[in-house]
């Protein structure tokens, strides 16, 4: 008698765990198969974690188990790994197995029996030795080059589907239908590279390919210096070797222009996975996948768990990107799960950035994942030179637009001589802040060196980490000056203004709300590279990746606009954020420039961006981090209660509060409780408690316990956002 262990589909503390059932006599199960099994009085869904010989060590006790009813899908939907991965997911980052479990099927596939897919194999049978003819040749290559899938054989032959027929007919071939998952269904090879690679980018890609199976590297190279060639080498090497290849992008803005250098080497072994996909088109490439059809895919954090047969190398393209990190659950960051993943599968991981985060660059320069360093740009171009310009004196001199007057002058000579223009607001909308314009300084927490958030329900600023709070004041702090503001400009501001300094130009404009869908995005590019627009106005999502080679000029209007966000990151996200958008000039043959404004121009952040230097701003942050115990010198753990009720938040959230008190002597901080800086959303009253320290099994056991106890607390592991 066997006995599988089924993770059921129910989200609820208690059940959260692996439930034993009895395999009836005859019934086909293995790891991961989804079945139906009787839970309670009724019936659920779960998915098979474990089968046991019963009388095992591991096998349930009970003699009394009740039957397994039913098995979904003919073969598993999730292999061993995933379902190991799933497990380690709902440890580390505390939510239940089976959200870990659906995250990682889409939803046609979640929502209805997935049917593996089968193949027609032509295979010869015993021996034919006629005369010279069609018939005779297709067996002689059969007999040779065999098994051979009628699929392919007949797109490399296609006059060849008669022939074929008469041999079936004949009894000399055989075609049999085969799982397509099956070990011998053949991977797509790659392509010869048309590119030679300048000594930095060979010395990349043989180290890496000639790297140990599991091995992890950070790849830093500058903007423009070609590092996506290196991804595309190391790819041929691997799926010339037969494996897949996994590129991650951080946004689907980044995806057309990637997938098109991709498909333009590999072909169709090239897949796409992102949101704006359809359940069809999603639930096809998963199987594709599955089956070896595609060797390659490029897709945003999800398609880490796309169902490779044999994946050889992750890449995490602008690895630095807050984007990998899952906000709901299971809050993963892709980062961590593509690491778990090369130490249980010994695939390679290459995470990409001309500027790390801060934790990456860090495990690099500590020996922990390999560092290789690309210098130079491609071609001998150099990087653009950066002006910053301080709006404090352009106010001060009479000028009260959103551009300084170097930036009007530098688009307008470019727009006279018909090259491009990229205009970068660099924000993301979410929050205000009380910002003095004579001084430029904004108004800080005097504990945590973050700025206050303005609460206009409270009409209070708050610090969202130690959670001070003041009234706001009607005079600068500083200076002593009135004229603070609450700061904050959009996008279609800039276009508006753009159009009446520079009538008739043409605008295109590329935030959440022009870019809607997946074609949308693609137009985008496809308008601004072949020149049909003059100036590209946008957020961040379109400053990197990106590669316009008629853009001379970029302006980047409120740089420092990031450092007044309640935010530790905020220095990091403003520096990698500059830097990014500066590559997006002088990458053709056209040299560029960069114009900068800043009301606070002083900052290390701007001035490191404004000479590229990353070391220069990583030895400052990595300090701020190390004194203040920010990852990566310790874990952060946001724990937010969302209630209809803010009595009922108020009393869970003080609730939670006395439970974590205790690991304050263990050296962990303990913060609030205090409302979220959105403290309602849809209806829902929102409070934190934010824990600060050094990861360990006690912290992780009474977090385990309040995420079991508490239905309306989420734990969000090293959040990337405290809204």
């Amino acid at each position: 008698m066997k006995i599988a262990h089924v993770i059921i589909d129910r989200m609820a503390r208690g059940l959260d765990r692996a439930w034993s059932y009895v395999i009836p006599e005859g019934m086909d199960i293995r790891v991961g198969h989804r079945v139906r099994v009787p839970f309670g009085k009724g019936e659920t869904l779960g998915i098979v974690t474990a089968v046991y010989e019963y009388g095992t060590p591991d096998s349930a006790a009970d003699v009394a188990l009740k039957p397994v009813l039913n098995v979904v899908d003919p073969v598993p939907v999730l292999s061993a790994v995933m379902i190991e991965l799933g497990m380690w997911m709902a440890e580390e980052y505390l939510c239940f197995p089976i959200q870990a479990y659906k995250a990682m099927l889409p939803r046609n596939i979640r929502l209805r029996p997935f049917s593996a897919a089968t193949q027609e194999l032509c295979q010869v049978v015993g021996q034919r030795q006629g005369r010279p003819s069609k018939r005779q040749q297709l067996w002689d290559i059969l007999a040779e080059r065999g098994p051979l899938l009628k699929e392919e054989l007949l797109r490399e032959m296609p006059e060849m589907r008669q022939v074929l027929r008469d041999l079936v007919k004949e009894g000399t071939v055989v075609i049999n239908r085969v799982d397509s998952a099956s070990p011998s269904f053949p991977v797509v090879k790659g392509h010869r590279s048309p590119f030679t690679l300048n000594e930095e980018q060979m010395h990349a890609v043989t180290t890496i390919v000639e790297a140990a199976p599991g091995s992890k590297w950070l790849l830093e190279g500058i903007t423009g210096s070609g590092k996506t060639e290196v991804y595309l080498q190391i790819i041929e090497t691997i799926v010339q070797q037969g494996q897949q290849a996994l590129v991650l992008v951080p946004e689907i803005a980044l995806t057309p222009q990637t997938v098109r250098r991709f498909q333009s080497r590999f072909g169709q072994a090239v897949g796409l996975w992102h949101s704006s996909l359809t359940d069809s088109e999603r639930a096809k490439t998963w199987q594709a996948v599955r089956d070896g059809h595609l060797a390659i895919v490029v897709g945003v954090r999800s398609a880490i768990f796309l169902p490779f047969r044999d994946l050889g190398l992750i890449v995490l393209d602008e690895e630095h990107e807050s984007t990998y990190k899952q906000e709901e659950h299971p809050r993963y960051h892709t980062r961590d799960v593509a690491f778990w993943l090369a130490d249980k599968t010994g695939t390679k991981v290459v995470l990409g950035s001309a500027t790390p985060s801060l934790e990456t660059a860090f495990y690099a320069r500590q020996g922990l994942i390999g560092w290789i360093r690309l210098t130079r740009r491609i071609g001998a171009r150099t990087l653009p030179p950066v002006e910053i310009i301080d709006m404090r004196e352009e106010l001060q001199e009479g000028n009260h637009s959103i551009f300084s007057r170097a930036l009007q002058q530098a688009l307008t000579r470019a727009l006279d001589r018909g090259e491009q223009g990229i205009l970068f607001l660099n924000r993301r909308g979410y929050a205000s802040f009380v910002m003095c314009r004579d001084c430029g300084q904004a108004v800080q927490c005097p504990h945590c060196s973050v700025t206050l958030t303005y609460h206009q329900d409270q009409n209070k600023l708050m610090c969202h980490y130690c959670f001070y709070t003041i009234d706001p004041p009607t005079a600068c702090p500083h200076c002593g000056s009135r004229r603070i503001r609450y700061f904050g400009a959009g996008t279609e501001r800039i276009v508006e203004e753009v159009m009446k300094l520079w009538p008739g130009t043409r605008v295109l404009r590329a935030d959440r709300d022009t870019l809607s869908s997946r074609h949308s995005y693609y137009q985008l590019y496809d308008d601004f590279v072949n020149r049909r627009a003059d100036v590209l106005v946008g957020t961040q999502m379109i400053a990197k990746g990106m590669d316009f080679p008629h853009v001379s000029v970029v302006g980047i209007v409120a740089a420092d606009v990031a450092l007044h966000l309640p935010d530790f990151r905020r220095s990091e996200r403003t520096f990698q954020l500059l830097v990014q958008a500066s590559g997006r000039t002088g990458r053709g043959d056209l040299p560029g420039v960069v114009i900068v404004q800043a009301y606070e121009p002083e900052h290390f952040a701007i001035q490191s961006a404004a000479t590229h230097g990353y070391d220069d701003f990583y030895n400052q942050e990595i300090q701020y981090r190390r004194e203040l115990g920010y990852p990566p010198f310790g874990n952060l753990w946001l724990l937010e209660v969302a209630d209809a009720s803010e009595q009922k938040a108020k009393e869970t959230i003080h609730r939670i509060f006395e439970k974590v008190t205790g690991l304050m002597e263990m050296g962990i901080e303990v913060l609030g409780p205090a409302p979220a800086p959105l403290p309602k959303v849809r209806g829902r009253f929102r409070y934190h408690v934010l824990l600060k320290g050094a990861k360990n099994p006690r912290i992780m056991a009474v977090l385990s316990e309040i995420e079991r106890d508490e239905l309306s607390c989420s734990i969000t592991v090293d959040p990337y956002y405290m809204l």
